[in-house]
């Protein structure tokens, strides 16, 4: 049987066009041979996802995106076909397909999220969609408060910077460098007072470890005596406060009574009784005492010019000069203090 030269090319143009259909589809990750399992998610956006995209579980390839296209009813969202090219993977009714970006360059994939359901999905179900924002648009995020602070930043240091050059370029502003000139040297004074006091103390370092010490000792013999001087200042405070309360308490007693007794003496003067009233009430007792003494005067005066008079002892008319005994001399002073009295007796 003759084979005609346009049937063989007939079948040579099938065969080549099987293959190309097997090899694209085995390229694209569809293997023919095999059963697969087929489902839908419908998105609202799917970020640039297309046709051929990989299906990711738990970082395992096992399917791609198949058909990407607008929904039927017109209502602008976005329907994605999936395959998975294992028949026997079960897929929970609650299974969510995840849209996300697998690396920095923008590429799109699908995650297969397993869900908990106990029923399990059907070939060619519906499936929930779900969407994971990539990294440049969470890094956007991230860098968007950054990028305020630092316009924020930068406007600030802008007006300071305004503000210094109004500053250099007032008159006012001339005497700057002198102060900034000052406020140097007065830094190397502070710098030389440091070393200085550096080395004072690297000088006596062997003195201050000593007092140091001392002090140390002193600060642990009272620690160590704490409950004794407790003690002590306890007693000390309940001694003077008992001193303080006996001493007050007399003092205010003796207060009281002395200005009682001074009060009862006020009143008696000033009723007239005793000396003393008579001798502020009544001028008339001043009046004889200095007529009184202006007589005694007068009477000793004349008892030293004519002791005859008032003395009729022979011991005074005797010759000689010896001087008195002491029997006489009293004798005379009694004498005279009776002379004394009846001269003041008269006088009255």
């Amino acid at each position: 049987m003759k084979i005609s030269r346009e049937f063989l090319i007939g079948v040579i143009v099938v065969v080549v066009i099987a293959i190309l259909y097997f090899g694209i589809n085995y390229l694209k990750g569809i293997n023919l041979f095999s059963k697969q399992q087929t489902f839908f998610a419908v998105y609202d956006d799917v970020q640039g996802l297309t046709a051929s995209n990989p299906l990711i579980l738990n970082g395992f390839k096992i399917g791609l995106v198949r058909d990407v296209g607008l929904n039927e009813n017109g209502d602008g969202r976005i329907v994605v076909e999936v395959i998975i090219n294992d028949n026997k993977l079960v897929i929970p009714k609650d299974t969510k397909l995840e849209i996300f970006s697998p690396d920095f360059f923008g590429g799109k994939a699908i995650r297969l999220i397993m869900g908990d359901s106990s029923v399990a999905a059907m070939d060619s179900d519906t499936l929930t969609s779900a969407i994971k924002e990539d990294f440049t648009k969470t890094l956007q995020k991230e860098f968007e408060p950054l990028k305020q602070k630092t316009q924020d930043l930068i406007a600030g240091v802008d007006k300071v910077v305004t503000n210094l050059n109004k500053v250099f370029a007032d008159t006012a502003a001339q005497g700057l460098p002198l102060v900034f000139e000052s406020l140097q040297r007065s830094l190397k004074n502070v710098e030389i007072i440091s070393a200085d006091l550096s080395q004072i103390l690297a000088g006596n370092k062997g003195r201050l470890n000593s007092i140091f010490g001392n002090v140390e000792n002193i600060t642990t013999n009272l620690k160590s005596n704490n409950e004794v001087i407790t003690a002590a200042i306890a007693n000390v405070k309940n001694l003077t406060d008992s001193l303080s309360k006996i001493q007050l308490t007399n003092t205010i007693r003796k207060t009281e009574k002395a200005m009682g007794d001074f009060a009862e003496i006020m009143e008696k003067i000033n009723k007239g009784d005793g000396s003393i009233a008579m001798l502020i009430n009544n001028d008339s007792l001043h009046t004889q005492l200095l007529s009184a003494s202006a007589s005694l005067d007068k009477l000793l005066d004349d008892m030293k010019a004519h002791p005859g008079r008032y003395v009729n002892f022979s011991l005074i008319n005797r010759k000689n000069t010896e001087g008195l005994s002491k029997r006489q001399l009293q004798e005379l002073r009694k004498e005279i203090d009776k002379a004394i009295e009846e001269k003041a007796a008269e006088d009255k």
